[in-house]
């Protein structure tokens, strides 16, 4: 599995961003002027109320809806520029997504189902076995590898869900309420999951959540609403999850 490389430059850089539905009177705006930067490596909740934006923002991040003005890079490519056709090729290579809906496919095992995006990519098997349990074991799930999705509970079946995302080496990890279908335990051990992810290898996550608990566990804080970027800060009372506990990181970066 090719894993992210640090966090030393810029991966996504939005600027004006607009996104309009609709045309005359019946126009509805759902992003206005979305101006954001975010740092290879980062880990950043994207957080709002429903009709916020937030969801139309991550929709644009990983090129499945396009904005109606402004501009958008990734990796240092326009996106804006690109024909469809070469935005879901783009898609296919860089980005990765995790659902609130875990979508794996019941009549594979864990193993199988991880290798699959890869299989699609024609990478030859020895090659996506190995980076399959490279990412099952990432995510602390490398014992389910033969199990089918019917044997996991719901927060394991996340996380190889999310160790099916990050298998290719992509370049954003997007995620949509990833705990919004979970119980608290299975919840906070996804999150403790992306931070791993995070911390340890540099993956750039960007989680969408209207739950200010869920973004308090990552290290910065963009909240919008009614399509407008209302702050930008960075996450001073960060949660850190370690062993399925909570512990807090205080402004210094100490724990408490």
């Amino acid at each position: 599995m090719a894993l992210a490389e640090s966090k030393v430059d810029g991966l996504i850089d939005v600027q004006g961003l607009g996104r309009r539905y609709g045309e005359g009177e019946a126009a509805v705006d759902a992003l206005v002027d979305v101006n954001l930067s975010i740092a290879r490596g980062e880990m950043v909740a994207l957080m709002g109320p429903s009709g916020s934006g937030k969801s139309t923002l991550m929709n644009i991040l990983g090129l499945f809806d396009r904005a109606t003005s402004g501009s958008y890079a990734l990796a240092g490519t326009d996106m804006l520029r690109l024909s469809a056709k070469a935005q879901a090729e783009f898609r296919g290579r860089r980005i990765a997504f995790v659902f609130q809906g875990i979508h794996l496919l019941p009549r594979l095992t864990a193993l199988a189902n991880v290798e699959l995006p890869m299989a699609y990519a024609r990478m030859p098997k020895d090659s996506r076995i190995r980076a399959a349990r490279e990412a099952l074991a990432l995510l602390g799930v490398e014992s389910l590898a033969n199990r089918y999705p019917s044997q996991m509970s719901g927060g394991q079946a996340q996380r190889v869900a999310i160790a099916r995302a990050i298998a290719p080496g992509p370049d954003l990890l997007l995620a949509d309420e990833p705990t919004g279908a979970l119980d608290r335990k299975s919840g906070r051990l996804v999150l403790q999951a992306f931070q791993n992810l995070h911390d340890q290898i540099g993956v750039t996550v960007v989680i969408v959540t209207h739950d200010p608990l869920v973004a308090q566990h990552a290290e910065r804080l963009i909240e919008l609403e009614d399509g407008h970027v209302i702050d930008d800060r960075i996450v001073r009372d960060r949660i850190i999850v370690d062993d399925g506990h909570d512990s807090h990181l205080g402004p210094d970066g100490g724990s408490k």
